[in-house]
Formats: C-alpha cells, structure tokens, sequence
C-alpha cells in the first residue's frame, strides 16, 4: 500500500471481485449552466457476490485484493450510505491499493510526486477551508466533518471547492458516467513543503493537506493535481479523483481518464 495515502476511515478491506462486463460508461462534457445536476433515470443492476471474467466461466472472489492489476475489470466499495459499488478497469501493472479505496499507477513512482498518478472513490462529509491547517477541533481527526458548510447537491459541493483561495481551480464542466450526471473539475494544490501542516498521524515526522473531510484522502505531494467528477448518485454524492502532477505523462492521465469514463456504478 502507497505509504502516503491511508484507507477510508472506518471502513475494513473487503474483496475484490473481477467485473462483470466491458464498461458501458459514457462522458459527455459541455460549457457550465445554471441547471442543477439531477441524476438520469436508469436501471442499475444489483450487487453480486461473485463475477465472471470478461471472457470465459465464472471464478472464485480473488483474496487478498491482487496489488498487481491485469487489466481486468475488479470492483470497488461499498461507498456512502447507498453502499453503491463501483466496477472498473484495473489497467495492467497498476496496483490496487484497496477495493474500499482504489488504486495507483505502476511501480516504482506509484502515486507519489514528481510524476505518479492514482485513482480514488469516495463520499466526503464536508470540506475544509485551509486544507494544511484543518484540525480546527484540535482532534486529528480528519474523518470528522469540515469546517466548511457544504450543501447537499453536486453544484453546492462545486461551488464550495470554487470559492476556495487555498488552491486554484478551473471552470466545472458537465458530465455524465453511466447514465450519473454531474460536473468535473481540477483543483490545483500549491507546490510546498506540508512539514508544517496539522498531523493526523503523530508517528508521522510532517503533516498532511487535506481537501475534504471523512475519505481520508490527503495529497500525495507538492503540487498535487487532483482531477475531481462529482457525480448526483440517486440523490447522493460520489466522488472520483485523478491524482497527477504537472509532470505526469499522458499516457498515464489518458489511461487514467479511461478507468473513469468506462466505469459502471451500482448503487444497492
């Protein structure tokens, strides 16, 4: 596991199943509107506790969840109180970090700064206002709400991340994955040293930045990118974040932005 991003809090490890089916996700993107972002009528299947592989017969669960992945499609979850599941292509030579989690791009430089990439789902509880100092109940703990009111819809949750000045963003766009719709962003984090941030870890020698709060997510170092796809899940927010660096290769984000766009989400 990357060293520098923690599990879900709260959440054990559970096990990853190879997916069910090529990804039927699809991405439409357009200028920014007024209009809320409702979810599109669709019909989901339900969960499964076993899948067959892409091509062939069904096989058992793989356990543990493999940290090399083989371009198979393995599933990730549950997230929010819907417990929605996601399926996704975990590409060849990537390394799946946890299937409550998701997953980082090849050894050596996996996630990690200069040039790493990662992938991750999530539901947050809120969001902080400065994310190096965001242990405003002097607790941290991170998992507990942020200090910044955040509405209950996709656009609430965007606007919030806009408004902020602690790092920089760009123009949300409209999207839809698998019937979801919902915006996408980037969020630009400053290029610094996070020795001074608040610790959530006192065995940890520096501290960490983190954006939102519950998932645990932090940034994985100096001039961490994240690109976000917020979606309205049958009411409920989910999150998927790209995580890369001005120096990551575009193989890697085009690979990256596969994975997402060809996901299929299952809320249960």
């Amino acid at each position: 596991m990357n060293a520098r991003r923690r599990p879900l809090l709260g959440l054990a490890l559970l096990v990853a199943l190879v997916g069910c089916s090529s990804g039927s996700g699809t991405v439409d993107t357009a200028p920014t509107t007024p209009a809320g972002t409702s979810a599109a009528t669709r019909t989901t299947s339900p969960a499964t506790t076993s899948a067959p592989v892409e091509s062939g017969p069904a096989q058992t669960p793989q356990e543990p969840f493999p940290e090399v992945m083989a371009g198979a499609r393995y599933r990730f979850g549950p997230f929010g109180e819907q417990q929605t599941m996601i399926d996704a292509k975990g590409p060849d030579g990537w390394i799946g970090i946890d299937p409550s989690w998701g997953m980082d791009g090849p050894e050596p430089v996996r996630a990690e700064a200069p040039d790493g990439i990662g992938i991750v789902f999530f539901t947050p509880n809120g969001l902080y206002s400065d994310p190096c100092h965001w242990d405003v109940s002097g607790t941290g703990d991170a998992g507990a709400p942020g200090d910044v009111s955040v509405g209950s819809s996709v656009d609430d949750m965007v606007a919030a991340l806009r408004d902020n000045t602690f790092y920089t963003s760009t123009v949300p766009k409209l999207v839809t994955i698998d019937g979801y719709a919902g915006k996408e962003l980037e969020i630009q984090l400053p290029d610094r040293s996070y020795a001074k941030c608040d610790k959530d870890d006192p065995n940890d020698s520096g501290g960490h930045e983190f954006v939102f709060s519950g998932p645990g997510l932090y940034a994985q170092g100096p001039g961490n990118r994240w690109h976000l796809y917020i979606l309205d899940v049958d009411g409920a927010r989910l999150v998927s974040v790209i995580l890369s660096y001005a120096k990551t290769s575009k193989s890697h984000l085009d690979t990256a932005r596969n994975v997402i766009e060809t996901m299929d989400i299952n809320p249960t």
